[in-house]
């Protein structure tokens, strides 16, 4: 393991450069966190290391455009390690030969659901950075959730919803990405985690995926707005946004909604 140190944070990294390396992609609020928790022990049983960049910069309080837009991240890029936790793409990386020869995968969900959980999660439960700066400028993002309406909320964030799917959207031409959907995630977990192993070439263990199961497999019994696990239920927006509203999100996300088949 080495120590390597980007923009002031501390990494520890495998640098074990006869092994590939792993990518483990997603848009906010599509279930990247559950992905997320469901990889890590399946790197770690292939005695992988499991390191999450913007995990680490977030709680550093660095901005994302810092490592997305930095090429000098390509140089975490070692070998034995399965890079998670992204949820904007990793831009600066993306033309690196080392991020090209790994497999990744990715996940995203309908922008019009993922719109609705961001306003929930941006509103009330979203987690907070320590660094003093960074915590303020996610306060003011929960003031304006709360200070407006849920259509006006997805109707302003719909533009950079689109942005981020449309950044990822290269990968969907290269064959060492495999796509997967929220609804994957959501009704069949163990089944994804097979597909993944198999694309990550890992053998699976049945008696492991029932341990990752049973603590990943959470299905509210009712909708809990403040909490982090509010909804599960794929088509959530049908039921809290306005026609008006549906069909303005329709106009603005109509191009990555029809790239990653979410198109009505």
């Amino acid at each position: 393991m080495a120590e390597i140190s980007y923009h002031g944070v501390s990494f520890t990294l495998s640098d074990k450069r006869d092994q590939p390396s792993f990518f483990v992609l997603g848009v906010r609020k599509s279930g990247s966190s559950l992905l997320n928790k469901m990889v890590r022990p399946l790197a770690v049983r292939q005695q992988l290391n499991f390191i999450d960049i913007p995990r680490y910069m977030f709680e550093a309080g660095k901005e994302i455009k810092i490592w997305r837009d930095d090429p000098s991240l390509a140089t975490l890029i070692t070998g034995g390690n399965v890079y998670g936790g992204f949820r904007n793409a990793p831009l600066s990386v993306f033309t690196n030969p080392a991020f090209q020869a790994c497999r990744k995968v990715l996940l995203v969900r309908d922008p019009r659901d993922a719109l609705v959980s961001e306003y929930f999660s941006n509103a009330y439960s979203h987690n907070l950075p320590k660094e003093e700066a960074a915590r303020e400028r996610f306060l003011q993002m929960r003031r304006d959730a709360l200070e407006a309406t849920l259509d006006a909320y997805v109707r302003k964030q719909a533009p950079f919803m689109a942005k981020t799917l449309m950044e990822y959207a290269p990968l969907m031409s290269d064959p060492l990405t495999k796509f997967y959907r929220y609804e994957d995630i959501i009704t069949q977990k163990r089944s994804m985690l097979e597909s993944i192993s198999a694309h990550f070439g890992w053998p699976t263990h049945a008696k492991h995926l029932d341990n990752i199961l049973r603590g990943a497999d959470v299905f509210p019994t009712a909708e809990k707005p403040t909490e982090f696990i509010r909804r599960v239920t794929p088509g959530d927006h049908r039921e809290k946004l306005s026609a008006e509203t549906i069909s303005h999100l329709n106009e603005v996300l109509a191009e990555p909604a029809r790239i990653y088949g979410y198109a009505d």
